[in-house]
Parts: C-alpha cells; structure tokens; sequence
C-alpha cells in the first residue's frame, strides 16, 4: 500500500501582476472568478530541472536515499522532449546510485494521483520513491492572452512515497480515472502554444467531475458526509467554489483555494497537501481534471 511520507514545494519569487498586466480585467474579476491578483513565474534561468531539485532540496535532509527505488516526474513540460526522459537527469542531480528506476509522466491536472499509482508496480514493502511535479506553462503562454496567461502560475513539488502502512502517514485506499479524449482540443499545445477552450473546460468541471465523485464514493460506500477534507485541482477559484456547491460540502470539508499563485497544473494538489495538517483528517478525497479531458480521484485514510 503506498502512502505519502511528505511533501515539500517550491515556489519562485518572481510573478506576473495581472492588474498591470491586464488593464481592462475588473479587479474584482480577477479577485473572485480567477483567484489571484498575480501569478508565479519561473525566473529566466530557470528549468523544469533547477526547480524539482529546489524542491528536493528542501526536505533534503529528512530523505534517506539508500531508500529511494523510483524517480517519477509529472510534466508536459519537459527540458528534453521525448529524449532523454528528465527523470534521469533528476537522478544525476540528486547523486542516487544506478540501481534506480526513473519515468516521467506526460499528464496534466490530474496527473498526482497517476504518479501516485505508478509508484505501485515498482515500489517494494519499506522502498521509497521521490515524486516531483513540475508544468511551468509559462513556457508555452501567448504573451497577453487573457485565456491562459491570467490562469496558469509556475510551481515543482516533491512527494515521498512510501510501500507500507505507516500511523503517521497518508495511505491510498482507492482510486479511479476517467478521460475523454473527444474534447482532447479544449487544452492542447499546438505548435508551441497553449490554446484552451474554457467554455468546454468549465461545462467538463461543473458537470462530470461532480458526477465522477458521487460515483467513485458509491462504488466505496462512502457518502459525502463521511469525508472530512476534499482537494481538488485548483483550475480557478470559480470552478473549484461551483464544484463545492455542486456536492454540497460544508465549509470545513472545504480545502481553502490558494491565492495569487495560479492554476499549477500537476503541481495544484500536492501544493494544497503540503499546506494542511493531513493527519488530522481521517478520509481525505482527492481529485484532479483537466488537460484529456481527465479526471483522477483518490481515497486517502
């Protein structure tokens, strides 16, 4: 069974200011639908690479490497694309000896628990793995497109995963996926910049993630009430506040949205995880959707 040991991140200083930005966007607009006033961003000098290993750094000390079996890192992204795969440079950064496996994971907003469920097939009782996060869309942003630029921030987490039952940790009880890729053009890449139809998107989040969490909870007789915190992706503050109203959660079932940082793609969860006291919740959802079109839930206990 994999649980989560810890969770570290890694935030750049550096931010897009929306309202200098976009002059024309109401404030409170910007405040109550998106979320943030400003966005992280990456600085120049800065790659998916540079970012991970600052997240790794900074819970260096706490990770025992002689544990560590797996590299996984969640990007679409990546510094090289296809060739090689940025997992090993990862390894090469961190000094992990050879006998190591390393992946990455073209997935987007509901990429977390995908890497979460990977670390199953390779991780054996008491191994370890280092799960980095890092989509800087940054990179593939139409400068002043009010579609996507007020949207997405730059962020890289790190989560060890651990094969075990732990008291003191977070363990995956149960998970399930959903895609459809008949909407695979509503967030894409085409020829190096991101497009993204938020009519589909919204219309996606407001009616099929709550349905495929009322489903994933039935099929683990589960109700909602018997939840004590849900995640969700942080795609904007208004679709993250309709899909609250959408099950009908109380307010301390609710996580709280993450202000002036900006939809951070794969990152979004772990980046919420890291920021709340998991120990204190008994049953934890939670639930990535997006970029596929995707959704990925999960049961933590």
């Amino acid at each position: 069974m994999i649980s989560i040991k810890s969770i570290s991140t890694y935030i750049p200083n550096d931010y897009l200011n929306l309202e200098n930005r976009f002059k024309k966007i109401n404030k409170n607009f910007l405040k109550q639908k998106i979320g943030a006033l400003k966005v992280s961003r990456k600085k120049n000098n800065e790659d998916v690479i540079k970012m991970c290993i600052k997240a790794f750094n900074n819970q260096k000390k706490k990770i025992n490497l002689k544990k560590i079996k797996l590299i996984i890192l969640c990007t679409q992204n990546p510094e090289f694309r296809g060739l090689p795969h940025n997992s090993a440079l990862l390894q090469k950064e961190i000094k992990l000896n050879n006998k190591v496996a390393c992946l990455d994971i073209s997935q987007g907003c509901a990429g977390y628990l995908y890497g979460i469920k990977t670390s199953e097939s390779f991780l054996k009782k008491g191994e370890q793995a280092l799960f980095f996060t890092c989509d800087p869309y940054s990179k593939i942003i139409k400068s002043k497109d009010y579609k996507t630029e007020l949207l997405f921030g730059d962020v890289a987490t790190l989560t060890v995963l651990e094969n075990g039952l732990f008291t003191n940790q977070k363990k995956l009880i149960s998970s399930e996926f959903y895609t459809n890729g008949n909407y695979y053009d509503s967030i894409i890449n085409e020829n190096g910049l991101l497009k993204m139809n938020g009519k589909n998107v919204m219309e996606f989040s407001k009616n099929q993630v709550p349905l495929f969490i009322k489903s994933f909870l039935k099929k683990n007789k589960l109700k909602i009430s018997q939840i004590d915190k849900f995640y969700f992706h942080q795609g904007s503050k208004h679709i993250v506040e309709t899909i609250n109203r959408s099950l009908n959660l109380k307010k301390s079932q609710q996580s709280p949205f993450i202000k002036n940082i900006g939809n951070s793609v794969s990152s979004s969860i772990p980046l919420l995880l890291s920021q709340d006291n998991l120990l204190k919740k008994k049953k934890i959802i939670i639930c990535g959707f997006g970029v596929g079109l995707s959704i990925s839930v999960g049961l933590l206990i």
